[in-house]
């Protein structure tokens, strides 16, 4: 395959500058030295290109890794934050619908007080109403027996 360049190359100099070149030419030395120089070029090119890539995959995986933990201590974060405002809002919300209830159970307890208040009083004057009327139907008896 060497061999295959070889030819190219002296085909490519004479048909470019006029030139006829032999394989045993010293000038040949320069384009072996050349091409020995780039391929250790590329080899050493690509063995950075892979440092490089480990290097940014580590640093792309740490990023992740941090980038994850941030997002579980926001998330956490605002879980607690609404559970405590939840919380908090159930804890005002029960305490007014307990006054709330208490206010109505009171109005209602005041108002039965105050009808049985008026049931007494109506039942002790019927009560009342009936000894009358049991006094007056001895008076009446009293007065119409013979």
């Amino acid at each position: 395959m060497g061999d295959d360049r070889t030819d190219d190359l002296l085909k490519e100099i004479a048909s470019k500058h006029g030139v006829a070149l032999d394989r045993e030419d010293p000038i040949l030395i320069v384009q072996t030295l050349h091409a020995r120089l780039l391929a250790d070029s590329q080899s050493a090119q690509q063995a950075m290109l892979e440092d490089y890539r480990t290097t940014l995959e580590s640093l792309l995986d740490r990023w992740s890794a941090e980038t994850t933990a941030k997002a579980e201590r926001i998330v956490t974060a605002s879980l607690t934050a609404t559970t405590e405002t939840m919380k908090t809002q159930m804890a005002t919300t029960t305490t007014n619908v307990a006054h709330a209830i208490q206010k109505e159970v009171t109005v209602v307890m005041d108002e039965t007080e105050s009808r049985m208040r008026r049931a007494t009083t109506v039942g002790y004057l019927n009560l009342l109403a009936a000894l009358v009327t049991f006094l007056s139907a001895v008076v009446v008896y009293w007065t119409l027996r013979p």
